[in-house]
């Protein structure tokens, strides 16, 4: 099976289901995301890879995208955590109800009870005595479960508000890369989206960079380097870019800046400030001097024009990093800035 054995003319997520299909795999959520990236050519998510799972006829396709793709994006241990505080707490709140209906009707029994005797034309000072005594027995019993159960009632509405932060936090986290922790391409989806909504009369660009020969790096160096050389760029890229852009990584050694309200000419200004910050980014200092010298990093920068998809401003901006790179790597490279060259 492969990616040119499907009829793309037909709507993508047509393809992406018959895609689901054929691999076996179920249509849940997450696939379908990753599979309508791969169908849409996106390279943010490793397409080669996915292609590789899905060709290579090793089996258990679901089981390898899953571990490969989705589970490093999952962080549910501290929400399992206070949902099984929250769990054991409602078993905790369903027995205190239950003793203390039971409390109140033992009570209501003696009430009753109490009432008859009572009623009686005549009354023997001992028995009265002894029913008074029940009767504050029998309500002690009531408020004490009426206490334990106001307290437990306070510590469940506590706990919940601490289950609903870890919800909150748990989906930030899929929002974020696990290894340098800035934003993944959902994250940067997610913020594309909502810039293009809040604000579409505003100018918006992307940088888009690659680190310069990385594969030689990570073949060279062995992984380990090649996860510290990424942390190192995104924390330069931090450093240098604003506070108004949104910094992520899309995969391998993929980045991407979101520059929100920037047209072209500044954003190829702090694109290539970007890219003077991890050309001067201290490497040696973090790994030794004995390891590499230094890192340079490609971008290309395209400004959204009216009515463009994400993707396609993505696309116009691959193509000024390929031209980037084309024309001697270490630099930044725009259509706008070529023609201006010509």
């Amino acid at each position: 099976m492969s990616k040119a054995a499907f009829d793309l003319s037909q709507s993508q997520g047509d393809a992406v289901l018959a895609l689901l299909e054929r691999a076996r795999v179920p249509p849940l959520p997450a696939f379908y995301r990753l599979f309508f990236d791969y169908v849409a050519g996106a390279k943010g998510l490793m397409a080669e890879r996915v292609g590789t799972v899905l060709t290579d006829g090793k089996g258990a396709v679901g089981k390898r995208l899953y571990t490969e793709f989705i589970a490093p994006y999952e962080n549910s241990e501290a929400l399992d955590q206070a949902l099984g505080q929250m769990l054991s707490r409602l078993a905790t709140l369903d027995r205190l109800l239950v003793e203390r209906s039971e409390a109140s009707a033992r009570h209501s029994r003696s009430l009753a009870e109490a009432g008859g005797h009572f009623g009686a034309e005549r009354l023997d000072a001992g028995l009265l005595r002894e029913w008074v005594q029940r009767l504050e027995v029998s309500h002690k019993l009531v408020l004490r479960a009426n206490m334990a159960l106001a307290g437990e009632l306070a510590e469940a509405h506590r706990e919940l508000a601490v289950t609903k932060a870890e919800i909150g936090r748990s989906r930030e986290s899929t929002l974020r890369d696990p290894l340098t922790g800035i934003a993944n391409r959902a994250g940067l989806d997610l913020a594309l989206n909502r810039l293009m909504a809040q604000s579409p009369e505003h100018p918006l660009s992307v940088a888009l960079l690659d680190i310069d020969h990385f594969k030689t790096l990570n073949d060279g160096y062995g992984h380990p380097v090649g996860d510290q050389v990424l942390r190192i760029v995104s924390h330069a890229l931090l450093a240098s870019a604003r506070a108004s852009d949104i910094v992520g990584r899309t995969g391998g050694d993929e980045f991407v800046v979101v520059l929100a309200g920037t047209a072209l000419a500044a954003a190829y200004d702090a694109a290539d400030g970007m890219r003077q910050a991890v050309a001067a980014a201290d490497l040696a200092s973090a790994m030794g001097t004995d390891i590499l010298g230094g890192v340079t990093a490609s971008i290309g920068v395209a400004e959204l024009e009216p009515g463009e998809s994400i993707a396609h401003l993505l696309d116009r901006a691959d193509r000024c990093l390929y031209r980037a790179k084309q024309s001697g790597r270490n630099r930044v490279a725009s259509l706008a800035v070529a023609a201006d060259a010509a």
